[in-house]
């Protein structure tokens, strides 16, 4: 979305500067002022998520964030701990995060493989993951589901 916003505050402006219409060079101006606040916005949300350090994610996971028990699942992935990953990831689960779906679909795709991972993965999909979704839409396309 912030991209299309951008590319028609570009277009807007080189349109009006060509064309030397006012109208819409303000159309222009007023699509920048929005890609910047989309842009303020986006980094504000993300920058919410993120847990500075592993004693931040246990303390937000302990407060039954579970975002900090995803973040400290991936600190337990990184740090080849897999079980302690996936006993996490399933709390935060529990607890109705949908990026945790995502994860443990990955973990168990590493372990398992795809078909063993894939009810985690249609899981996540269920609960609009976008990469879970796209995921999905091209293995059934691959696999001749016309359904999907």
């Amino acid at each position: 979305m912030t991209l299309f916003v951008f590319a028609a505050a570009a277009g807007f402006s080189l349109a009006g500067v060509l064309t030397d219409n006012m109208a819409m060079l303000e159309v222009g101006l007023g699509l920048w002022v929005l890609c910047v606040l989309t842009a303020i916005w986006t980094w504000f949300r993300s920058s919410r998520r993120d847990f500075r350090t592993p004693e931040a994610a246990r303390a937000a996971a302990e407060a039954g964030d579970p975002r900090g028990l995803l973040a400290l699942a991936l600190i337990a992935k990184d740090a080849d701990d897999p079980h302690e990953a996936e006993r996490l990831l399933l709390l935060a689960i529990d607890r109705g995060d949908v990026d945790s779906m995502w994860e443990l679909a990955g973990l168990v795709e590493e372990r398992d493989g795809i078909d063993a991972a894939e009810p985690w993965y249609r899981m996540a999909a269920d609960n609009n993951h976008v990469a879970a979704r796209r995921l999905l839409r091209r293995r059934d396309h691959v696999n001749g589901d016309p359904t999907s």
